[in-house]
């Protein structure tokens, strides 16, 4: 068979997803292709915390090294990024509720970051009146203070603070809600298997076990498989697979707590009524193999902050393949004339993709090269 659309998007998940919704917006055909359900891969395995100020457990590591000791926080680019990500998150949820009749789960729950060195209660002693001027109220917390909230959380000597407004929602949810949005504004969804794209004279088009799909556009959002699709354009895409694991644990009735646990992990009680730990970090390839080393390293990670929480029942043991780069941010740009990639969320595909989505619009109907976003372009790796 063979198709023409405005626009081809390769790429279910939430960057593409929300990347086809603005474009149907905007009035293009739009046709995207997924070799596997919506949801399936990390968009909708992903803790779902929409959080602009705090860096998140199980990282790639990349920036690791540039950070100074005890740094809590996002960097400043990533900092930046995400709230204007998070902002379009406020702004479009109850939208996307409305128009897809799927409840997102949002739950406010404030989180309490403990400190496990002087360094880190420097930086959140330095971060309380910056993020409260933002908005975002934050209260630095004494040991005795935190244990007051409940027994069983386990501070150190340094204590930690309270940040209220990052908050969660349930990720298949959320990137099922966005599929059904892009289908009420005239996106189509097919699946099939991506074997490669063409650049064309006016156009490109999109082989697959299917057929064949041309189109003025084509956006690759197929997270960290991206890359093997761009290099028959001569780019390296500087994006890898970083593993991430995630355990369910089942508290026991009456178990619960009501603020997001986090330190070495981030302990959740979430609205599906288990306990998320995530997550690990680690480039492994596509190795989908669940490993004890970090069911291990997750369960002791939570023993730290709520000793009982890691003699819980395991329920899941979830595995999903991040898009990361070397500085933890996205990248979007043109690879040819009529190919675009956006790619890379890492860690924060979810918070970030709205803002993403509505830059490739741009992109597309402005006629751009590259995103009006300097930090994420592809350009910015020479």
């Amino acid at each position: 068979m063979s198709s023409r659309s405005d626009v081809v998007v390769i790429g279910s998940g939430v960057f593409g997803l929300a990347t086809a919704w603005e474009l149907a917006k905007a009035g293009r055909s739009v046709t995207v292709l997924d070799r596997a359900p919506v949801g399936a891969e990390a968009s909708g395995r992903a803790l779902g915390r929409l959080d602009p100020l705090l860096r998140g457990s199980g990282s790639t590591g990349q920036t690791e090294q540039d950070l100074p000791a005890g740094q809590i926080a996002k960097p400043e680019a990533q900092q930046e990024l995400t709230l204007v990500s998070y902002n379009a998150h406020r702004e479009l949820t109850p939208e996307i509720e409305e128009i897809s009749g799927i409840d997102l789960q949002v739950d406010e729950q404030p989180t309490l970051q403990l400190f496990y060195s002087q360094e880190e209660h420097d930086f959140g002693a330095q971060y309380t009146a910056d993020w409260t001027a933002m908005g975002f109220r934050t209260d630095l917390l004494s040991a005795d203070e935190i244990r007051g909230f409940d027994s069983r959380y386990l501070p150190t000597e340094f204590g930690g603070a309270l940040v209220y407004g990052p908050y969660f929602i349930d990720s298949l949810s959320f990137v099922r809600a966005l599929a059904e949005c892009a289908k009420a504004a005239g996106a189509r969804l097919e699946t099939a298997t991506v074997n490669s794209v063409e650049q064309g004279s006016g156009g490109a088009t999109v082989h697959t076990d299917q057929g064949h799909y041309a189109a003025e556009t084509v956006v690759i959002a197929a997270g960290p498989w991206s890359t093997e699709l761009v290099k028959p354009f001569g780019v390296d895409l500087r994006v890898h697979p970083s593993k991430g694991e995630i355990l369910r644990l089942q508290p026991p009735g009456g178990a619960g707590f009501g603020v997001h646990i986090h330190g070495p992990c981030s302990l959740v009680h979430k609205k599906d009524g288990l306990v998320w730990v995530a997550a690990t970090g680690e480039d492994a390839g596509f190795d989908r193999t669940p490993t004890d080393h970090a069911k291990s390293q997750l369960l002791e990670n939570a023993r730290v902050m709520m000793a009982e929480s890691a003699e819980w029942p395991i329920v899941e043991h979830s595995v999903c393949f991040r898009p990361a780069t070397p500085d933890d941010l996205p990248i979007v740009g043109s690879v040819s004339e009529n190919v675009i990639v956006a790619t890379g969320g890492g860690g924060s595909g979810i918070v970030q993709c709205l803002y993403v989505g509505r830059l490739v619009e741009k992109m597309v109907t402005g006629g751009d090269a590259e995103p009006q976003n300097d930090a994420i372009s592809l350009s910015r790796f020479g």
